[in-house]
């Protein structure tokens, strides 16, 4: 359990993620008794505070779990033996072995920024992963609210572009009555495609 007076607004701050749960049922009955899914929001170019992550992006694979159905990967949450170079896996309780070139050098005193307590969020660049082209956006938003909202939106909305690599593609859904898949290459012949909200549409 985490402490009476636990800042769940700061630790989504420093780690750029929001989850539902912050505890990890520990049981399947456990589970059972969760009354949303269990899920994430991370905040995609988020600029984390020097000491919550590694500076850089680690470009390498991650170290996953040898479990076929958990794959999870390398953390700070992570129980490790030094001395036998296994690392056990928090979601499935798998012992997996650490690859050599990680075993040989691993210490309570030469940890990989994976296993750092404070990095509890690191980003990889994968290098068998190809360059997928440039980060892509897509905005939906809802129209049926009031005008002062949807103005507060715009303004909004208008930081973030600011904020956004230049070579970013960005899309835009409106949804309210009807659905709106919104054409932006066009500024002077606006263009949408219009999905009917009470239509049933196939694959």
């Amino acid at each position: 359990m985490q402490g009476e007076h636990w800042d769940v607004s700061h630790s989504e701050e420093q780690s750029g993620a929001r989850l539902s749960f912050h505890c990890w049922p520990s049981s399947r009955l456990e589970a059972t008794r969760c009354v949303a899914p269990i899920g994430a929001l991370y905040t995609p170019l988020k600029k984390l505070p020097p000491t919550c992550s590694p500076p850089t992006a680690l470009a390498y694979d991650p170290i996953r779990c040898s479990t076929a159905t958990c794959h999870a990967v390398l953390n700070p949450y992570c129980q490790v033996d030094y001395r036998t170079k296994l690392w056990v896996c928090p979601f499935c309780l798998t012992r997996n072995h650490f690859p050599p070139h990680y075993a040989e050098n691993i210490s309570e005193t030469n940890l990989p920024a994976e296993l750092i307590p404070q990095f509890a969020t690191v980003e990889y660049e994968l290098p068998s992963v190809p360059p997928a082209g440039p980060p892509a956006f897509v905005f939906c938003i809802d129209t049926c609210a009031h005008v002062e909202e949807l103005t507060e939106l715009a303004d909004s909305i208008q930081q973030i572009l600011n904020l956004m690599p230049e070579d970013s593609l960005v899309g835009l859904v409106t949804f309210g009555t009807n659905v709106q898949v919104h054409e932006l290459g066009f500024e002077g012949m606006p263009k949408a495609y219009v999905i009917r909200g009470n239509k049933e549409y196939g694959p």
